[in-house]
């Protein structure tokens, strides 16, 4: 919400200038994540990230950026390739992956995924369950945080009430509400 509020310099006494109250009623949520590992090849496993942007968001959603962490006891870092989605960057020092998207038109979808070869602490499950694979894949976890922002979407109320300041000679100007959010989304996998 946009305002202005002019108080005279002669007041110097604490003023009440503002009361609101939140109502936190999440609607439906602007996203939707999908993460998953596989093993791919006898050694290498594939970690995939689908998101789809809700279709009863308004708007788009805007500097929508994927960050998949890498385990160091999972996954050999030195053999990881990107192997869907533009723009994607490896940082060997933090052992993630970015990936920056840009803008996600409500209800489109998107998907990127990497290869790495699995460590030898996952072979030794691979050998120990042969006829199992879900064994391993259930050991390799792939943290994935999402953020974005919409400036036209919201997740949840806020009521303003303006008022007079109780006998304090103050101009009140009530501008426009402004709907906009920054979420920060992190799945476990």
């Amino acid at each position: 919400v946009r305002g202005q509020v002019n108080v005279p310099k002669s007041i110097t006494t604490l003023t009440d200038i503002l009361s609101y109250s939140i109502n936190v009623r999440t609607q439906n949520m602007p996203i939707l994540v999908q993460a998953k590992t596989a093993l791919v090849k006898t050694k290498t496993c594939r970690i995939s990230v689908q998101i789809r942007s809700n279709l009863s968001n308004i708007g788009d959603l805007t500097n929508f950026t994927i960050v998949v962490a890498i385990p160091p006891t999972t996954l050999l870092a030195n053999t990881l390739t990107i192997t869907r989605g533009d723009h994607g960057v490896w940082d060997s020092n933090k052992r993630i992956i970015s990936w920056k998207i840009g803008a996600l038109n409500h209800g489109e979808s998107c998907l990127v995924s990497a290869e790495a070869e699995v460590s030898e602490s996952i072979v030794q499950v691979m050998h120990e369950n042969p006829f199992n694979p879900n064994r391993a894949e259930d050991r390799i976890k792939c943290p994935v945080i999402v953020r974005f922002e919409s400036e036209v979407d919201q997740v949840s109320d806020l009521e303003m009430r303006v008022g007079e300041l109780g006998g304090v000679p103050a101009t009140i100007m009530e501008g426009g509400q402004v709907r906009s959010y920054r979420m920060l989304h992190r799945v476990a996998n």
